[in-house]
C-alpha cells in the first residue's frame, strides 16, 4: 500500500512497484502500465491508453479514487462524451506527467470528430481530498467538427445512489429525487437537466469502508480572441449514469439556467467557431462516510457545526430548508452525528427503517449546535436460528407491510416523466450457519409469515408470528430439511455478480452467503470485464465445504462502432485464472472486435475455457418475421439481436448459411475462428416479465443451432445482481461422478458442460437416458440404433409444482403427457433418420412458490441426446 506520508507523486504503475501501488476497493481496476498519482491523502489511477473502458476502446480516463490507506475505492470510470452520445468518446492519444513540491497532475489529449480536450487531473497537498480536473476543448479539424454540446459521464450503472444540490444554492438542489435521461434521450433534456453544481455519490452504509464522491462542474468558459463568458453547464443523474453537461455556446434566447420547449430547439445551432475555446473547471471532493455531509462540509468551511447523538446508529438525518433538500447525514457507529450548515431555519427528517421518521425544527445562528439525543419510535426484536444455512423471506400479513431490509433510508428515486422508480422491498435474509449470521432483526410491530427454505431440494416450511413494540420475539420455525437428491449432479450458477462488477454494490461475502443459503454449489463469477475468483473469499469465511468457486469473467461489450453498431454482446468465459496485478485483473480488451475475434483471443489465453454466450435475446419480438422498426427493439446486451457487425437479427426460421445468418459462420482467415463458436448459451436467463418469452426466443434459437449441426450446451442461470434478485436459480445441474463440494474436480467439472451433460432448471430436478438392452446414452452423448427406449425421471419438492413433461424430436414435441402423481417414465421410440431427443418438463407457481421465486415458473430442459441411426459413427444434422 502507497505510504501516505508521501509526498505528492505520479508514475506509471509497473510490475516492480504494482504491489505498492495498485488500488483496492469494490470497483479499483487499475493495474500495471496504468498511470498512478497521490497527494499522501488521496490515491487515483488513470488507464493507460491500451487499457479500454466502457464508453471507448482506449483508456487514458479517470478509472480509480480513494483514500490511500483504505480499500475503499467505489469511482467506476468517467469517460468524456461528444454530444452526449456512448458512440462518440473522447479517445486518448498522449498521456504525460508534471510535479512540484506539493501537487501531481497527469495531463491526456482525446480527440473525436475534430473535436481535441487537454485534460489535466491534479491531486495537491494544498487541498488533500479534492482531485482537481482542468480541461481545455478546441477544434483540432474544422472539416469533421459538428458538435453542440459536451459531456463528461460517470458511469454509474445501478451502483451509487446520488444526490444533486448547490451547497450555496438550495433553490437548485434536487437531492434524491432524479430524473431520467439515459432511456430517454435528448428528448428529455428539459426534465432531466439540473443547474445545480455539485453531485454527491455515496457508497452504501455497509461497505467494508464506506465513500462518497462529490462531483462539482465549477466553471465553463468560452474563451475567444475579443471575449469570454460563462456557458450554460448542467448536471445529470439517474440510475444508470451521471454526466456533466457542456454547451458549446450561449442560448440565444433564455438566461442558460434551464433548458426550456425555447431552449431545446436552439441547442443543434450552437457551434464552437475554430478559433475559440471552452475552459471547463470540474472538482471531485472525497469523504470518508456513506453521506452528502462528508461532501457538503467541505464547501461549508465558514459554516456552524450541528452534533448530537441517534439512539438508533442505523438510522438517518436528512436536512431541509423549507422544502429544498440541503445535506444527508449518517452517524457513526456509535450513533455520533456531526455536520455544518450555514445560519437559517432549516427542518431535521431524523429516519429509521420501517417507516420510522420524526421532525425536529432547527434554527442555526452564527455559533456551533449541540442537538442532544434523538430518538424513533421502537421496534420489535425477531431473534433468528443459529447454527442452519438457511434463506429466510419474511411478508407482512393482515395489514402489516413488508419489510425492507435493505433499505438506505434515502428515499432515492428516479422520475421517467410522471411515473417515479422506486426500489422494491427486500424482504429475504441469507443465513450461512456460522458465526457471521445477525443474531436478529428489527420489524415494526405486526403480523408477518416466515419462510424457510434452502432452494429447490429442500423444504419449505413457515410460521406466522405477531412482533410486539420494544420486545424480543424467538422465530421459532421448522428447519428446511433436504427432500430431493441428485445423485450424480452438482447445483451451479454460471452467472452471477456482486459488488466487483460496475452495476452494483452487492458485497463479495454477502454473495457467498446468498450461495450457502440456497444451496448452490458452484459459483461461476461473471464480472463485468473484470476477472474475479471468489475462491480466497470462501476460504476466509471458512466455507469450503458447502461452496465452491470458479474463476470466471463476464465480457460486457458496451461500446457501439462501426464495426459494431449494437456492440458485441455479453459472454461469459471459465475458468480464468485472474491477474490482480494487472488492469481488470487481466482482463482482455474486446471492445470494437467482432464477437469470433474475442472468443480466438480468450482461446490463445485461457485454451480450457468455456465460453457461455449470455441472455442473448430479450424476447420473441426479433425471432422471426421483422416488424418494420425492428431496429429500434434491438437490445444491445442481447447478442442474436443484432449479431454484432451485421447489425440484424438472427433468424432462426433460415438456413445459419444464408444473409444475414451467414455472419455467424464466416470463419477468420487466420484464426479460423467463427461467431458462433462458443460452448454454451443460456436458455434461462430471468427476464422478470419477460421470463417466458425469453425462454422461448432463446430455445427457439437453440434448438434451430442444433438442428444445424452446432452442438451448443443449453444452461440455466441466475444473473443476479444485488440481494432482491435470487440467487442459484435458475441452475444448472450438472452431472459429476463425485458431486460433493470437498471433491469438486474442475476439469470434469468443464468437460460435462463442454459436452452437455447438464440440464437447466427452476426447481424440477431430472433424469434422463436413452437405452436398448446393448448401450445407453445421457445428455451431450450419441446413442447407435434406429430404436431405443427413453427413461425419463421427474422429481421436485411438494412446493413445486410439475404438471407436463414433453418430449421433442429434433426440436418438435412427439409426446406430451400431463405428470400428475407419476415420476417415472418410459418411451419407446424410432427413428428413421440421425436425431436429436430433448425433454421439457413445467409447471405452474403456486403462491408459495411465487413467494419464495418470484416472476419465473418451475421449468426444467434437458440438453439433447444425439442419436446415430444407422450406426455409421457421422451423426448428420437433421436441417430445419
Amino acid at each position: 500500500m502507497f505510504d501516505v506520508n508521501a509526498e505528492s507523486k505520479v508514475t506509471r504503475i509497473t510490475a516492480e512497484n504494482a504491489l505498492e501501488l495498485v488500488q483496492s476497493g469494490p470497483d479499483a481496476i487499475g493495474g500495471i502500465d496504468d498511470w498512478f498519482m497521490s497527494n499522501g491523502i488521496l490515491c487515483a489511477v488513470i488507464s493507460d491508453i491500451d487499457h479500454e473502458g466502457e464508453f471507448s476502446s482506449k483508456g487514458g480516463v479517470l478509472i480509480d479514487l480513494g483514500f490511500c490507506d483504505r480499500a475503499d475505492d467505489h469511482l467506476t470510470i468517467i469517460q468524456d462524451l461528444l454530444d452526449g452520445k456512448r458512440s462518440s468518446p473522447m479517445n486518448v492519444s498522449h498521456i504525460e506527467f508534471e510535479t512540484d513540491k506539493n501537487s501531481a497532475s497527469v495531463i491526456t489529449i482525446a480527440q473525436q470528430s475534430g473535436a481535441r480536450v487537454i485534460t489535466r487531473y491534479t491531486l495537491s497537498e494544498d487541498s488533500p481530498t479534492q482531485l482537481s480536473i482542468s480541461k481545455v476543448l478546441n477544434i483540432s479539424d474544422d472539416s469533421l467538427a459538428d458538435f453542440n454540446l459536451y459531456s463528461a459521464a460517470w458511469f454509474n450503472y445501478h451502483s451509487l445512489e446520488t444526490f444533486v444540490f448547490s451547497p450555496f444554492e438550495p433553490k437548485k438542489s434536487r437531492g434524491f429525487n432524479n430524473v431520467d435521461i439515459v432511456t430517454r434521450g435528448i428528448s428529455a433534456l428539459g426534465q432531466a437537466t439540473s443547474n445545480a453544481d455539485v453531485v454527491a455519490l455515496m457508497s452504501p452504509p455497509d461497505a467494508d469502508f464506506p465513500i462518497s464522491y462529490g462531483w462539482q462542474l465549477k466553471s465553463a468558459m468560452r474563451i475567444s480572441k475579443d471575449n469570454s463568458y460563462q456557458l450554460p453547464r448542467f448536471i445529470l443523474s439517474d440510475e444508470e449514469s451521471t454526466a456533466t453537461l457542456v454547451l458549446t455556446d450561449s442560448f440565444y434566447l433564455g438566461d442558460g439556467s434551464s433548458i426550456g420547449l425555447v431552449q431545446l430547439p436552439q441547442i443543434p445551432f450552437l457551434t464552437l467557431d475554430g478559433l475559440d475555446q471552452i475552459q471547463i473547471e470540474e472538482v471531485i471532493y472525497v469523504g470518508d462516510r456513506a453521506d452528502v455531509a462528508s461532501i457538503s462540509d467541505q464547501f461549508l468551511q465558514e459554516g456552524q457545526i450541528v452534533s448530537g447523538r441517534a439512539e438508533d446508529v442505523n438510522s438517518v438525518i436528512h436536512v431541509y430548508q423549507g422544502e429544498q433538500p440541503i445535506t444527508f447525514v449518517r452517524p457513526d457507529i456509535n450513533g455520533r452525528f456531526e455536520f455544518k450548515l450555514l445560519a437559517g431555519e432549516y427542518r431535521l427528517e431524523h429516519r429509521g427503517s420501517a417507516n420510522r421518521s420524526v421532525d425536529h425544527p432547527l434554527q442555526i445562528n452564527k455559533v456551533d449546535k449541540d442537538i442532544g439525543v434523538l430518538t424513533l419510535p421502537a421496534l420489535g426484536q425477531l431473534i433468528l436460528p443459529k447454527g442452519q444455512a438457511m434463506r429466510l423471506v419474511v411478508v407482512g400479513i393482515n395489514g402489516t407491510p413488508d419489510p425492507n431490509f435493505e433499505d438506505r433510508l434515502t428515499g432515492y428515486s428516479v422520475s421517467s416523466g410522471d411515473d417515479e422508480f422506486h426500489t422494491s422491498a427486500i424482504r429475504q435474509l441469507f443465513l450461512a450457519g456460522d458465526d457471521s449470521d445477525p443474531r436478529s432483526i428489527d420489524l415494526a410491530a405486526g403480523e408477518y409469515r416466515v419462510y424457510a427454505t434452502r432452494g429447490p431440494e429442500y423444504s419449505l416450511t413457515n410460521k406466522e408470528m405477531q412482533v410486539f413494540t420494544a420486545k424480543q420475539t424467538k422465530l421459532e420455525i421448522e428447519l428446511p430439511q433436504q427432500v430431493i437428491n441428485t445423485p450424480g449432479y452438482i447445483s451451479a450458477d454460471l452467472h452471477v455478480h456482486a459488488g466487483v462488477g460496475f452495476d452494483n454494490t452487492f458485497s463479495t461475502k454477502a454473495r457467498v452467503k446468498t450461495f450457502v443459503a440456497e444451496h448452490a454449489e458452484v459459483m461461476v463469477s461473471s464480472e463485468h470485464d473484470v476477472l474475479m475468483d471468489f475462491a480466497p473469499i470462501i476460504s476466509a469465511m471458512k466455507l469450503a465445504d458447502k461452496v465452491v468457486s470458479v474463476a470466471a469473467v463476464e465480457m460486457t461489450s458496451l461500446l457501439p462502432s462501426k464495426l459494431n453498431p449494437y456492440t458485441g454482446g455479453h459472454v461469459n468465459f471459465f475458468p480464468v485464472q485472474p491477474k490482480p496485478l494487472e488492469y481488470r485483473n487481466g482482463m482482455l480488451n474486446h471492445e470494437d472486435k467482432v464477437l469470433r475475434d474475442v472468443i480466438a483471443d480468450f482461446n490463445q489465453h485461457h485454451p480450457q475455457a468455456i465460453a457461455q454466450l449470455n441472455h442473448a435475446r430479450q424476447n420473441l419480438a426479433l425471432s422471426g418475421k421483422l416488424p418494420s422498426n425492428y431496429e429500434e427493439l434491438i437490445d444491445y446486451g442481447a447478442y442474436l439481436d443484432h449479431m454484432g457487425e451485421a447489425g440484424h437479427p438472427y433468424n432462426p426460421e433460415q438456413s445459419i448459411h444464408t444473409h444475414p445468418n451467414n455472419y455467424l459462420v464466416e470463419p477468420d482467415q487466420a484464426t479460423g475462428v467463427r461467431n458462433i463458436d462458443f460452448d454454451a448459451m443460456e436458455i434461462i436467463n430471468p427476464g422478470g416479465p419477460f421470463h417466458q418469452d425469453r425462454i422461448d426466443a432463446l430455445r427457439k434459437d437453440w434448438l434451430s443451432f442444433i438442428r444445424q449441426g452446432f452442438r451448443i450446451t443449453g444452461t440455466a442461470n441466475s444473473d443476479s445482481h444485488h440481494s432482491g434478485q435470487q440467487v442459484g436459480l435458475p441452475r444448472t445441474m450438472v452431472a459429476m461422478a463425485d458431486d460433493s463440494v470437498t471433491e469438486f474436480n474442475q476439469d470434469e467439472f468443464i468437460q460435462a458442460i463442454a459436452q452437455g451433460n447438464v440440464y437447466g432448471t427452476t426447481g424440477p430436478m431430472l433424469e434422463v437416458e436413452l437405452t436398448d438392452k446393448v448401450s445407453s446414452a445421457v445428455m451431450g452423448q450419441t446413442f447407435s440404433g434406429d430404436r431405443a427406449q427413453l427413461n425419463v425421471s421427474v422429481f421436485s419438492a411438494d412446493w413445486i409444482d410439475v404438471e407436463s413433461i414433453k418430449v421433442q424430436i429434433n426440436g418438435e414435441t412427439v409426446i406430451e403427457l400431463d405428470v400428475a402423481d407419476k415420476s417415472y417414465f418410459s418411451f419407446d421410440l424410432e427413428f428413421t433418420e440421425d436425431s436429436f431427443i430433448t425433454v421439457e418438463v413445467s409447471g405452474p407457481a403456486s403462491e408459495e412458490y411465487q413467494i419464495i421465486y418470484p416472476e419465473i415458473t418451475p421449468y426444467a430442459f434437458s440438453n439433447p441426446i444425439y442419436v446415430d441411426y444407422d450406426g455409421n459413427e457421422n451423426w448428420q444434422a437433421p436441417g430445419l
